[in-house]
């Protein structure tokens, strides 16, 4: 900006001022732009000549303060109007541009765009105008709207030759731009919505613990989504979307839109964006997601043992086994097979929902848990790689904590079978105990040979 001197600034207003108010101007502009496209240079050198004589007849002062009088007047520069809530409401604006962004964000919102585009409203038959004036175009890219907001100490300068006159001109620019958010006002046909200012002020029987919001369109925002959705439909998109090989030639589509129209069929009510968007405005899918239920029992915090009725359920088909080999006629050999069949099921789930737990929590997870602490080291194992956790490491590495997670086990088993067969429960004693613990064991020697990683 520090490149741009009082001649580029109002070379650009009276570009743009002649646009307005000469359509021959406009028309001789436009036949300038085909003859350097197509490198004519006569022709190039006939449009200049006649456009600078064209601009002779032309007076900057007239110029400039019929726009401010006529055009800029009543007219709002926004990036929040509640003309997209009630197209009736009126002074109801804000331009977040001016306002200081937020240094970190935990959603998109209209602080997200690096780059946010203002929006002109209130005055349908003047906002076009002034939405052209502060969007034209200086030098470099940048506009006048961008040299207005900052203050450029050449725009005064441009504005007029007149001091006076010129910061007159320069008031009304930026009376336009600015809000007044010490005195912001809203409109009886604007919805409000009290904010409770902590947790408890729900509870609070004080009238003053809410903060009253005032909903407004975001226009800006949504001009920014519609941009980038509408991209869809571009050249390349769409060259790319129709290849065979999209392996090599990526291309993006948005699904499940909605529509919302704004302003009818005068869009431009709502304002100017809203009109390049013939009123569209997209909604994305706000839908609740779909949660697929867990095939594996959940744990809490609060739980002090993974051996619990969500277990017993998850091994269900293992522990119907069982129960039916406790209660079909006696046969040692197939007693013996069906127990074994019985555990094999049991324990295999038992394994896959250990494995599950392992590798799926964060390591540490378990310091914040009320899990017995042999549970711990084996549900949690790579706590022993991080910081300050010796004595975990030294607990896990002594093993001594898989026996007792055979006597956990036993004594689950032994519970179970108890509970089920109140009649017989004296059956279920030290011998069946010992055969519980020798099972569990041994699943733990195979998972080991298998270098499962459970162990």
């Amino acid at each position: 900006m520090d490149r741009i001197c009082r001649q580029d600034i109002r070379k650009s207003i009276e570009h743009i001022l002649a646009i307005f108010n000469s359509e021959e101007y406009d028309e001789l502009l436009s036949k300038l732009e085909k003859a350097k496209s197509s490198e004519d240079v006569n022709s190039i050198v006939q449009y200049e000549s006649q456009i600078k004589e064209l601009s002779k007849n032309f007076e900057f002062d007239i110029w400039m303060e019929s726009f401010i009088n006529e055009k800029v007047k009543g007219i709002s520069v926004v990036t929040h109007c509640g003309k997209g809530v009630h197209s009736a409401i009126k002074n109801c604006n804000i331009n977040y541009i001016l306002q200081a962004k937020p240094k970190f964000q935990g959603y998109i919102s209209s602080a997200t765009p690096l780059n946010l585009s203002f929006d002109c409203t209130n005055n349908a038959a003047r906002q076009t105008s002034v939405f052209k004036f502060f969007n034209q175009i200086v030098k470099d890219d940048i506009t006048l709207f961008q040299l207005i907001i900052t203050a450029h100490p050449e725009v005064l300068n441009a504005l007029s030759d007149d001091h006076h006159k010129a910061n007159q001109y320069f008031d009304a620019l930026k009376k336009a731009i600015s809000n007044n958010f010490e005195n912001l006002k809203s409109s009886d046909l604007n919805k409000q919505i009290f904010w409770p200012n902590s947790e408890d002020s729900y509870f609070s029987q004080q009238e003053n613990n809410y903060r009253l919001l005032m909903p407004l369109h975001p226009n800006s925002l949504c001009y920014e989504v519609f941009q980038k959705i509408q991209a869809r439909y571009s050249e390349e998109n769409t060259q790319r979307s129709n290849e065979k090989d999209i392996e090599y030639n990526s291309y993006f589509s948005f699904k499940d839109l909605a529509v919302l129209k704004l302003g009818g069929t005068k869009p431009l009510n709502v304002g100017q964006l809203n009109q390049i968007q013939n009123g569209r405005n997209f909604l994305l899918p706000s839908m609740p997601p779909i949660f697929e239920k867990s095939q594996f029992p959940s744990i809490s915090k609060q739980q002090k043992t993974i051996f619990n009725n969500a277990l017993q359920y998850f091994c269900r088909f293992g522990f119907k086994l069982l129960f039916d080999m406790v209660e079909s006629p006696k046969n040692i050999v197939e007693e013996r097979d069906d127990r074994k069949d019985a555990f094999s099921v049991i324990l295999s789930l038992l394994l896959k929902f250990a494995r599950h737990i392992q590798t799926t929590l964060p390591a540490g997870w378990s310091r914040d848990y009320s899990f017995d602490f042999n549970q711990k080291l084996w549900l949690d194992p790579r706590r022993a790689d991080l910081e300050d956790e010796e004595n975990f490491k030294n607990q896990y590495e002594q093993g001594s904590w898989q026996k007792e997670l055979e006597k956990q086990f036993a004594s689950w088993i032994q519970k179970i079978l108890k509970n089920k067969f109140k009649n017989i429960e004296k059956q279920f004693d030290d011998v069946e105990y010992s055969e519980w613990r020798s099972e569990f064991n041994a699943a733990v020697k195979a998972s080991q040979r298998k270098r499962e990683g459970i162990f």
